[in-house]
């Protein structure tokens, strides 16, 4: 088996706090992954909101290429490759006047992206150029639940991108992914509403020792465990929560064995791993 799949991940730590297991599970099964992550640019001149996260981190300097190494240390855990795409993440970013785009905390959780055209046009151009889409058998996206700006940015810019392929197999080759730890929260409701209403969810069944290995992957990240979470115990304690509350309706998975959904176009799409669910397919 050669099949080769791609995730584009918005930060450097997205893709496998979503999906590490998974990813990890693709990988044992035999599929060649890569992960592309579009903002691991360094910031510049940097606004207060910048330098308040950048203490939580507990970095001082050189933020970006610390967690970069952390990036790569985590996809190397899981034997993936992983593409740095290099744009500037929303607290780095300035307008055209040169203020920062955000200046709050709560700003980068909006939908609104009429101020961020450039941005998506930009990050557009990027995944075309920078990645040749045609190669991967599928590409999985964030569905931006949470509304983070920059995962919003990602959603549509990947989707524009393979809508601009002339090849139509490409548009069938997009599976969503849900956004961890932002679902876990519980503040976005309407997510199901607005963000997969035209969607239909797909189920893997995944064994415990992917989540093994996914919680390991995310312990890499350790500049983001104290913002994200109060400790790396309660992020052990949400992963965990989160693998034993998703599966379909009367389905009973193998005690050994935990369920994880996907997001597709079609039902009829071959998803990797995907298990037959009645009712759903």
């Amino acid at each position: 088996m050669n099949h080769h799949c791609l995730f584009v991940s918005a930060h450097l730590d997205d893709a496998i706090i979503s999906c590490g297991d998974y990813i990890n599970s693709l990988v044992r099964a035999g599929y060649h992954v890569t992960i592309a992550t579009v903002f691991t640019g360094t910031g510049t001149d940097l606004s207060l909101l910048a330098r308040i996260l950048h203490k939580k981190f507990g970095l001082s300097s050189d933020v970006m290429k610390v967690r970069r190494e952390e990036d790569i240390s985590a996809c190397d855990l899981l034997d993936v490759d992983t593409i740095h795409l290099d744009m500037q993440e929303c607290i780095y970013r300035k307008d055209r006047s040169g203020a920062p785009s955000y200046e709050k905390l709560d700003d980068l959780f909006r939908s609104d992206y009429e101020t961020e055209l450039d941005v998506i046009s930009e990050a557009t151009k990027v995944l075309l150029t920078r990645l040749c889409l045609t190669d991967y058998d599928h590409i999985y996206i964030p569905l931006a639940i949470g509304r983070h700006v920059d995962h919003g940015i990602v959603r549509v810019a990947a989707e524009q991108a393979v809508r601009s392929i002339s090849d139509l197999e490409v548009s069938a080759r997009l599976i969503y992914y849900e956004d961890l730890p932002y679902l876990n929260y519980g503040q976005d409701i309407k997510w199901e509403i607005d963000l997969a209403r035209n969607l239909h969810p797909v189920y893997i069944s995944l064994p415990k020792c992917s989540l093994k290995q996914k919680s390991a992957a995310i312990l890499e990240y350790r500049s983001q465990i104290r913002l994200l979470w109060h400790s790396r115990w309660e992020m052990l304690r949400q992963v965990i929560q989160h693998a034993h509350s998703c599966r379909p309706p009367e389905h009973q998975p193998d005690p050994n064995s935990y369920c994880f959904r996907l997001h597709v176009v079609s039902v009829h799409d071959q998803v990797p791993l995907a298990i037959s669910v009645p009712g759903d397919f």
